[in-house]
């Protein structure tokens, strides 16, 4: 019954809205701008996007936690040592995964042959790549 009632008022609200016409007030004054501050326009008022919660916090916690992240940052990106972990981070993903360079230059040398673009510099890696693997078995 609710389902009824809603999709009623919808339908009504639609051919109501699409019924509406303006005021000749505004077909006469069309080249003229309209003044915001007499305009119903001026008299909407916004609902705030957050909302401000009154909190009993203490009138130093924002120094407080200010120098605490300051003091964090210090330690950790200038005072602490480096590790195994941060050596890892130097590394390419090239050399992470044996023969992903190597494939990748063979796609891009195939695509570049079919569209006619250059392979010299290409060509040059890959035989450094084989360079490499063959002073590696040797």
């Amino acid at each position: 019954m609710n389902r009824h009632l809603v999709n009623y008022y919808r339908k009504f609200s639609r051919h109501f809205r699409a019924g509406r016409s303006f005021s000749s007030k505004l077909e006469a004054s069309e080249n003229e701008p309209i003044k915001f501050s007499t305009s119903q326009a001026a008299r909407k008022t916004t609902r705030p996007l957050v909302k401000k919660v009154d909190t009993d916090m203490p009138w130093y916690q924002p120094f407080s936690v200010v120098g605490s992240v300051a003091v964090f940052l210090i330690y950790f990106c200038v005072l602490r040592e480096e590790s195994d972990i941060d050596l890892e981070f130097d590394k390419t993903l090239y050399e992470r995964i044996k023969g992903l360079e190597k494939e990748q230059l063979l796609q891009s040398y195939r695509f570049n042959k079919e569209h006619g673009k250059s392979v010299d510099d290409i060509e040059k890696r890959l035989k450094e790549l084989e360079e490499q693997e063959t002073n590696v078995v040797a």
